[in-house]
This record gives structure tokens, C-alpha cells and sequence, in this order.
């Protein structure tokens, strides 16, 4: 069931109790309605005609039924929040903050600007209430006529504060395996190692890297098959966090080729090919070169996006132009001690599902233009589902899983379709458009 607090009936009741000094002071209540960091603004009468001014004084109601801090019977003091101060000082308007409780009647106000003109006072943000020079009440109408700004000399709001939650796309780690395991070995190169694998088992493994002599895997080298393609005898078993954590540039470059390869074997069962030539992740064409889409959990709902389709010739629709493959761009990074993969969306245009279309940069250069914010943060979310999921049927090793993509909670934060520039109707239906998929036909060359 709807609950109102009593927090909000306290909050109500301060609201009532300064509409009630102003009407009798002669001056017009206007509430504003939603809590923006303004609770509603004052506007001055002419008392002996009656002609309203337009000169106005913002109010931020502080209501409380608890006895005011540090009251000693003289004085009290408020500690306002940096994020509401930052907003009262933002625009040229007149902010007077009023504390009051309205069980004892008491109300007390201050002139935000007049009380934080200086950097210190700004520092410590705190109001030292005088219970008769401040009382808020018939006496203050004087006062409130010398600090409402006047109609004639413009007024600049601040900018409304609005909290707002920023979406990275960096994937942290989960933990890795404890240990990982070095050893000698005769083959040079990656394609001896993995012909030589392929004598013994038919479930090659590509998690591991090769150089100077030396292999290194998450896998117990110790074990068949790599017995077949190191020498047992000179396995170490080694701390894998002591690897993680290296200063060592070279030792570094070392790791994250090992988590390059332990990328590459995830992500090849879930139809997503490693691209050498440009360096990036793609989804596969399908065998039959049929459309295929990916059904996963966006931020609110289910839903789905094409990742391999097909788009035809407009002189000849029985003809393909080209292929698109959604892609990204994986890179690891360290922050700190923790390890992230950062996932920039890409896309891959190939003429026949393999080799890369003639036209492929024009391609991507059109939808880069025609995607907005929310596309490329939709296609981050996809990633992340397909980097975090982990299906029953996943029976082999996962030595390298991720958590969920980072998020921020800022306490500043920007109204979108206020500040957004105005495009003409036929480029901004395009531009909010839900998806790029269909789109992309209108850029066949």
C-alpha cells in the first residue's frame, strides 16, 4: 500500500507555515510543486494597490519536528548539504533557506548568498540561526522587499540538480584461478603446439601462451595432453595474483596475452570469432549465411538485436551488398589492483559472411553517424550479457568470467532534453530511432 511519512507531513506542514507568514506579510505563495532543491518562491505585492511586481525569492523549506542543532535558547545551527548549496548559489535569483518546526510555530530564515559570500563560510557550509534577528514572521516582509530581485534586471535559474547513474563499459574480473602453471618446451610457435595437441585429444584447448622456450597456462601442465608438448619435469606451479599485481612491463604484456587467449576460447563456442587483421571480436556468419539475432536483458526489459544480417542490393535484391556483424573492441586494464575488460562496440561489414566489404569504412562511418548514446549503450549491455552468461551445457574450464559492467552514481546530473540541440524532424527521428539495424540499408553505396 501508498505510504505517507510522517517525515512528509512534517515537510507539508513547514510549507504551510511559511504560505501562511507570507500571506500575512501581503506577499503572494507560489509552491513549486516537485522537490528540485526549491520548495517554492515568494512574490512581492504592492500591499496599498494590490499590483503583484514580479520581484521574487526562491525558498528551500527545512521543516523538523526534532529540537534544532546545537540550540543553546539563542542561536541554532544548519549544516546544509554541498549538493543543495552548489544549487542555490548557481543562479542570480534571491534563495533564502527557512528552518522551521512547526509544532512550536518557529520559523527562521537566511539569505544564502548574503550567509556564503566567502570561501570559508562556502567550506564549512553551516547557517547560525539568531532566534530574533532571524525570526521569519510579519517582521521579515522588509527585509524580503530589499532582497527580491527586480523585474527589470533578468533572471538566471541554476541548473536543476538531478542525480544520475553513469554506465561504463569496463567488466571487472571475477577472480581468476589461484595458480597458473609454466614449463619448458620445444615448439616455437602456436600452430606446432596445437597440431601436436590435436595427435592426442580432440578437445584442444587454446588457453595458454608461447615464448623463449617456455609455455604458460592456466591449465596443470602437468597433466595430459600438455605433457605431450612440454617437458613435465620443469613445471612450476605459480601465484597467479603475484602475476596480476607486476610492475614488470614485459610480465605484464605476458598476462594480459594470456587473458587474450582465455578470451578468445570463451567467447569462439558462442559463435564470436577474434579478428587478427583488426583486431576485434565479431559473431560468426551462420553456415547458410541466414540472419541471426541475439535475445538477451537490457536494462529494463528482454529483448533482441540483429548480430549477423544480410543486407540485399537495391538494383538487384536477389544479390547481397553486404554483411554486418556486430563486433567490439576488448582491452584489459588495470586500475588499482583490479583488472577490467573495457568493451568498445564496433562493427564488422564483410561481403560474403568472411572476407571484409570493399565499402567497410564508409559503412561504418555512416552508422557511427547516425547512432546516438543510447545505441552504443545498448550494445555495451548486449556484450555484457554475452560475457557474463554461463549456459548449463558449459561443462569445459571457465578460467576467466566477469562481473557486471561498472556504474557511478553522480550527484550532478544533466536533463537530456533540455540541453540536447535541436535537430531538424527528419535527422532526429533518426537519430532517436530504438535500434540502427533496419537504418542501415539507406547507406549501401
Amino acid at each position: 500500500m501508498k505510504k505517507i511519512l510522517q517525515t512528509d507531513i512534517v515537510a507539508q506542514q513547514g510549507i504551510n507555515l511559511i504560505e501562511s507568514v507570507c500571506l500575512k506579510m501581503g506577499f503572494l505563495w507560489h509552491p513549486t510543486g516537485l522537490e528540485a532543491g526549491i520548495d517554492g518562491y515568494i512574490e512581492l505585492r504592492n500591499a496599498t494597490t494590490g499590483e503583484v511586481t514580479n520581484c521574487i525569492v526562491q525558498v528551500q523549506s527545512k521543516a523538523t519536528e526534532q529540537p534544532f542543532e546545537a540550540d543553546n535558547g539563542t542561536t541554532f545551527e544548519y549544516r546544509c548539504s554541498e549538493r543543495d548549496l552548489a544549487y542555490w548559489l548557481a543562479g542570480n535569483a534571491p534563495v533564502i533557506l527557512i528552518r522551521s518546526r512547526p509544532k512550536t510555530n518557529e520559523a527562521y530564515w537566511a539569505s544564502v548568498k548574503d550567509r556564503f559570500q566567502d570561501l570559508a563560510a562556502r567550506k564549512n557550509r553551516k547557517i547560525i540561526f539568531d532566534k530574533v534577528a532571524d525570526r521569519f514572521d510579519e517582521n521579515a516582509k522588509i527585509c524580503l522587499e530589499r532582497l527580491a530581485a527586480p523585474a527589470d534586471s533578468g533572471l538566471y535559474l541554476g541548473t536543476k540538480p538531478k542525480q544520475e547513474t553513469v554506465y561504463s563499459n569496463v567488466l571487472q574480473l571475477a577472480p581468476l584461478p589461484e595458480h597458473y602453471y609454466v614449463a619448458r618446451t620445444d615448439y616455437r610457435t602456436r600452430p606446432e603446439v596445437f597440431a601436436a595437441l590435436r595427435e592426442v585429444t580432440t578437445n584442444v584447448r587454446g588457453e595458454w601462451i608461447l615464448g623463449d622456450r617456455m609455455i604458460g597456462s592456466f591449465h596443470d601442465l602437468s597433466a595430459r595432453p600438455w605433457t605431450e608438448v612440454c617437458d613435465g619435469g620443469t613445471v612450476e606451479e605459480l601465484d597467479t595474483e603475484e602475476w596480476a599485481q607486476t610492475g614488470d612491463p614485459a610480465r605484464q604484456r605476458d598476462f594480459v596475452q594470456l587473458l587474450n587467449a582465455c578470451l578468445r576460447e570463451k567467447l569462439f563456442p558462442k559463435g564470436i570469432k577474434y579478428s587478427k587483421e583488426h583486431n576485434f571480436y565479431y559473431f560468426r556468419a551462420p553456415k547458410d549465411l541466414s540472419d541471426r539475432e541475439y535475445a538477451y536483458q537490457s536494462r529494463e526489459n528482454r529483448t533482441d538485436r540483429w548480430v549477423f544480417k544480410g543486407y540485399p542490393k537495391k538494383s538487384d535484391p536477389s544479390k547481397m551488398s553486404y554483411y554486418r556483424h556486430s563486433a567490439f573492441e576488448g582491452r584489459f586494464i588495470r586500475y588499482g589492483a583490479e583488472w577490467y575488460l573495457q568493451v568498445t562496440p564496433d562493427y564488422h561489414f564483410t561481403r560474403d559472411g568472411e572476407r571484409t566489404s570493399y565499402y567497410a569504412a564508409d559503412l561504418l562511418s555512416g552508422i557511427k553517424r547516425l547512432e546516438n548514446n543510447q545505441a552504443v549503450h545498448g550494445q555495451v549491455v548486449m556484450w555484457a550479457n554475452v560475457l557474463t552468461e554461463r549456459s548449463l551445457f558449459d561443462v569445459a574450464p571457465q578460467f576467466l568470467d566477469f562481473l557486471a559492467p561498472v556504474q557511478f552514481q553522480l550527484e550532478v546530473g544533466l536533463d537530456d532534453k533540455t540541453w540536447l540541440k535541436r535537430e531538424e524532424t527528419e535527422k532526429r527521428t533518426a537519430l532517436e530511432a530504438p535500434a540502427p539495424d533496419e537504418r542501415q540499408q539507406v547507406l549501401e553505396l
